[in-house]
């Protein structure tokens, strides 16, 4: 039971990001192509979107094997950084269509921003606590 304790912003973090992943692709993708077979702006946030979503993946999943180290601790920290930086992605650094009521507006970006939130809080409040429980025990860097 202990284990699993200790793997359990892993276990968050690695749901949360393969929820980011296949969401992206799948319930809360950006919009289809245009009659003409080319693809609107928000296409590309969700490219984005989803190559970030497999990196915090992989974060995610060395976090879980690390368990109660430093490296579970970095990884965290990093997956938090990547899930900060991926919210900003659907309308700030890639735009999306320009009519407000399209599906990347109203489901894709809030979406793509709760989860990331929710990863980055759960890597934050990990770091800290792994690295505190460190120092508690007397194993300075």
């Amino acid at each position: 039971m202990k284990k699993i304790k200790d793997r359990t912003a892993g276990i968050v973090m690695t749901v949360l990001s393969l929820l980011l992943t296949v969401g992206v692709k799948t319930f809360f993708g950006a919009c289809g192509p245009k009659d003409d077979g080319s693809w609107m702006t928000c296409h590309w946030s969700e490219q984005a979107v989803f190559m970030a979503g497999i990196a915090l993946a992989v974060i995610s999943v060395i976090t879980l094997a690390a368990g109660r180290s430093k490296t579970a601790a970095g990884a965290s920290l990093g997956g938090a950084a990547l899930a900060a930086v991926t919210a900003f992605v659907p309308g700030i650094a890639i735009n999306l269509c320009m009519m407000t009521n399209m599906h990347c507006h109203t489901v894709m970006r809030p979406a793509v921003i709760v989860l990331c939130v929710l990863i980055a809080v759960t890597g934050c409040v990990n770091s800290f606590l792994l690295i505190r429980n460190d120092r508690k025990n007397g194993a300075h860097a």
